[in-house]
């Protein structure tokens, strides 16, 4: 991707975020928060995945990457039994806004090659979150 493109991207994801569509196909728990390690450009980073769903996460932080970056990860859900590897990519990128906007820094990765039995357990841990929350 050129810069121009890269620019292009961002500004365009900026809009989707301002007018609040929302492109997920499966639901995200916010209180469900996994630690992902992954491997990007030949190096390992630790990341708190937040918003975490059967399809993707949310990576607060700076990070080094671009949209359409593709890179293994490997997390472990909260039973402490469920390891989750698969390859994810950076769908969208979110800045820290200076104009007085709150907006959380970080990536949205949607998960590509995720085996259909991790899917199903990750989908279980949110909708019991899920039901937490409605109960509190």
């Amino acid at each position: 991707m050129t810069a121009k493109e890269d620019a292009a991207e961002e500004e365009f994801q900026s809009a989707v975020e301002n007018i609040g569509i929302n492109r997920r196909r499966s639901a995200r728990n916010s209180f469900l928060v996994v630690e992902i390690k992954g491997k990007h450009a030949n190096k390992v980073f630790l990341a708190s995945a937040e918003n975490l769903g059967k399809g993707g996460a949310f990576l607060p932080g700076r990070q080094d990457f671009k949209v359409g970056d593709l890179f293994p990860i490997e997390f472990v859900l909260p039973d402490n039994k469920t390891t989750v590897s698969c390859m994810s990519e950076v769908v969208w990128k979110k800045k820290y806004e200076k104009d007085g906007l709150q907006a959380a820094e970080g990536i949205g990765i949607k998960f590509l090659d995720m085996a259909p039995e991790q899917e199903k357990v990750i989908g279980k841990w949110v909708d019991k979150e899920e039901k937490k929350e409605c109960i509190q």
